[in-house]
């Protein structure tokens, strides 16, 4: 019980040396630690995914290597506890660009503890936002997005999500 309380939890995590993988129109949400964790890889491609309410982090990154480790792009991260960035950014070593980020809870975007402006000076997420992404029910797992989302000013492509979440078994 304290093991699964203090460690793992991820929804999507790429691991030992996972390298060109795709990971595109996927919903993860409620995660123990946080939906997305990258562990050591190399040019992933993390597209047009929503993460939402990850307990600890958002987007959590543990191991810093000499090359790109992943490309976050035209994503939406919806959360209202922890942080938005996880673990290790001090060298990012990573692409993030043209993302909406929002914290349900009322609480500031603050990458890596900083500013979102002070993070893009450092060339980081250029293109992304801080907005209310207007998915319909999200505390409810709904995350279709509402008219006039500003998720299309970062690029985000809605796609179907009529049979996302748990299904009965067969």
């Amino acid at each position: 019980d304290v093991n699964c309380r203090r460690y793992g939890g991820w929804g999507i995590y790429t691991d030992e040396g996972s390298t060109d993988i795709l990971i595109e129109k996927n919903i993860a949400y409620r995660c123990n630690s946080s939906p997305f964790h990258q562990h050591y890889g190399r040019d992933n491609l993390i597209v047009n995914n929503i993460f939402a309410f990850g307990r600890d982090n958002q987007i959590e990154r543990s191991r810093i290597e000499g090359h790109l480790s992943f490309m976050f792009r035209r994503n939406i991260v919806y959360y209202d506890q922890g942080e938005l960035l996880g673990r290790r950014w001090d060298r990012p070593q990573a692409e993030l660009d043209h993302n909406l980020y929002f914290h349900a809870g009322g609480k500031p975007v603050r990458p890596a503890g900083m500013s979102l402006a002070e993070w893009q000076a450092m060339g980081m997420d250029k293109g992304s936002l801080v907005a209310d992404p207007l998915f319909r029910d999200p505390a409810n797992g709904d995350f279709r997005l509402r008219r006039g989302s500003p998720a299309a000013k970062v690029g985000f492509e809605p796609f179907d999500v009529s049979d996302v979440g748990p299904r009965p078994r067969v």
